[in-house]
């Protein structure tokens, strides 16, 4: 009896339900809502962020967003060229990437200059792709709890934060997004033979280009999604399905590069770094797996050229390599993952010159990859000391989660981003100018200056640096040391009116009126639609008592600029002062329309109708 009573414990055993079998039976939906709950968990908070480094040229002062005509004219029918700061170069190339400028229009309109709405579009894309991970993984036969895992754990990589976070960084996001949906559109036409699964996979990897330059991926990664199904089915491979999906995204990276060359893109010019592969790759592995420091400008990150430490990256790589190789028989899943994460990460490994040289974003879309990798070897049966395995990534997870969040809140601070990236990379120049510009916007002119010089000093040819450290200069009273700082600046860019103007205007306040006046007719002969160049010549040449000649500089400054209360306001002083009193009448009166209700211009107003 008593044998029995067991052997029917066992057989209940055998048949309770399990946590991976009850989870089975959810809707999806509740998955949805967790990854959407993970998401707001660790990224809520950079909703408050700002507007941050290429933010402010890319949308904060980018009137193009605003009007849909700019937006199709500017980036659907023409490239945007790169900034050629970061590696220096004659020929930095363009970009054309439609659909991310579409996106920043689309947030333009929905939330105007309010940056909150543009964080909440960057981390809806982001659930979204966690989202599709999941669906990928689930259409790849991954049972519920690796493939929820999966996506959890790359949701939460570190390396991941300045993809999210930075709203300028949205193209990798939405480049991924458009590529999961071409994988799973893949994998509906494989079991279906749906023309319209095709068109839709084709579809998606050409809106995966227009996003980003990696959606050239597609292609590795379909072969690789057709590989790891078949894989896991124990189906033979079905060689035209195969030919026709992969013909088809082929037919989508054609069409890119034939608008390319017809829109006249050009791609960054510079000498391609083969022999740096393995190096380049490593180091983006190891910063995937242990994101010790980050920093969101990595162009002074680029590998050692020395033998040896060019030997032993060919030595890892390779090995990597051969562990894909040895898994793709026992454990086809956790290759796939590696395979995905070398595939993606070679393009930005010295194949092709990249003008800023390294990026941690470079490492998004990879990163899946290593979540993938990850979730498989420790969820696998087959693997020797799984228990100890499965702690140390556990470990390894929750130091993420706390490096994540450190870094997620430099993110609300201009100031700090820029000083925690310059620990990682203390000798970025762009880096030390950004930090200038964030402190000298904040009033802390001393620091400002301070990280101005270290730009100026690590690239000496670094115009920009020069001439913003005179503008600080000139703010702290410093005229003498401002007026250097622009020479410096206009030696490297001798025509540079902005910096001319600038050193006209410390000359003149100095004291040197000769070289000023000297300046600033030079000032208009490079920009004579420069409004401010008149209005200031014409206050020196008013000053030194040649009226006439200032009464025109005045006309001519609101010929070119009729919004600019300043020459009004100088030229009715003019005239009040030299016995004029209804023209300068006249010109308040003017002034006025552009200034209403100002209590200065009734004032004058005022005086000068009492004296009629």
């Amino acid at each position: 009896m008593a044998l029995s009573r067991a052997a029917a414990k066992h057989q209940a055993a055998k048949h309770r339900p399990t946590p991976a079998h009850w989870t089975e039976s959810f809707p999806t939906w509740i998955w949805l809502l967790v990854l959407a709950a993970w998401v707001l968990l660790f990224y809520g908070h950079t909703l408050e962020a700002p507007f941050v480094y290429d933010d402010l040229d890319q949308i904060l002062r980018n009137p193009n967003l605003a009007d849909w005509h700019n937006v199709f004219t500017r980036f659907l029918q023409a490239p945007v060229d790169f900034t050629s700061e970061l590696l220096s170069s004659n020929s930095a190339g363009a970009s054309y990437r439609p659909l991310y400028w579409i996106s920043l229009s689309l947030d333009r309109h929905l939330w105007g200059l309010n940056p909150i709405g543009y964080h909440l579009t960057s981390l809806l894309l982001y659930a979204f792709n966690g989202a599709l991970l999941l669906q990928l993984l689930r259409r790849l036969r991954l049972a519920i709890l690796p493939a929820l895992a999966t996506s959890l754990l790359w949701l939460s990589l570190p390396i991941n934060s300045e993809s999210i976070a930075w709203i300028s960084a949205r193209a990798y996001p939405l480049c991924l997004f458009f590529l999961l949906l071409s994988l799973l559109a893949t994998l509906r036409y494989l079991s279906s033979r749906q023309p319209v699964a095709l068109i839709a996979a084709s579809l998606a990897a050409f809106a995966a280009l227009l996003s980003h330059e990696s959606g050239i991926l597609i292609l590795p990664f379909a072969a690789l999604v057709i590989w790891l199904n078949f894989r896991s089915s124990h189906e033979p491979l079905p060689s035209r399905a195969t030919i026709v999906v992969l013909g088809a995204d082929l037919i989508a990276i054609a069409l890119l590069f034939t608008l390319r060359i017809a829109l006249h893109v050009r791609s960054a010019v510079g000498p391609s770094a083969p022999l740096t592969f393995a190096a380049t790759l490593c180091k983006y592995v190891g910063w995937t797996i242990l994101p010790l420091r980050m920093s969101v400008e990595r162009s002074t990150s680029l590998p050692s050229s020395a033998p040896l430490v060019l030997a032993l990256a060919w030595i890892v790589l390779l090995s990597l390599i051969a562990l894909t190789l040895l898994l793709a028989k026992k454990l086809p899943t956790a290759a796939f993952g590696l395979s995905w994460l070398l595939l993606a990460l070679a393009p930005f490994s010295g194949i092709v010159f990249l003008y800023q040289g390294m990026a941690e974003r470079f490492c998004f879309i990879a990163s899946i990859g290593l979540a993938i990798a990850i979730v498989s070897l420790v969820c696998s049966p087959k693997l020797p000391l799984r228990n100890v395995l499965l702690c140390a990534a556990a470990l390894w997870a929750a130091w993420g989660v706390y490096r994540l969040e450190t870094r997620l809140a430099d993110w609300n601070s201009p100031a700090q981003l820029f000083r925690s990236s310059l620990e990682a990379t203390p000798a970025s120049p762009t880096l030390w100018f950004n930090l200038g510009f964030t402190l000298r916007e904040a009033n802390q002119l001393s620091d400002a200056a301070e990280a101005y010089q270290n730009a100026a000093r690590l690239r000496p040819s670094y115009e920009r640096a020069f001439a913003s450290l005179g503008e600080t200069y000139a703010r702290m009273g410093q005229l003498d040391r401002s007026a250097g700082a622009y020479r410096q600046a206009l030696a490297l860019k001798p025509n540079d009116a902005p910096t001319l103007l600038n050193l006209a205007v410390v000359l003149h306040q100095s004291g040197h009126d000769d070289q000023a006046e000297r300046e600033f007719r030079r000032t208009i002969e490079l920009a004579p639609d420069d409004a401010s160049a008149y209005t200031d010549l014409g206050v020196l040449l008013y000053q030194q008592g040649h009226i006439d000649e200032a009464e025109l500089m005045f006309i001519q400054a609101i010929r070119h600029n009729a919004t600019d209360p300043t020459p009004y306001s100088n030229l009715a002083l003019l005239y009040r002062q030299s016995g004029h009193p209804a023209l300068a009448l006249s010109l308040y009166q003017k002034l006025l329309t552009i200034r209403p209700n100002d209590p200065e211009v009734l004032a004058n107003i005022q005086r000068l109708q009492q004296k009629r």
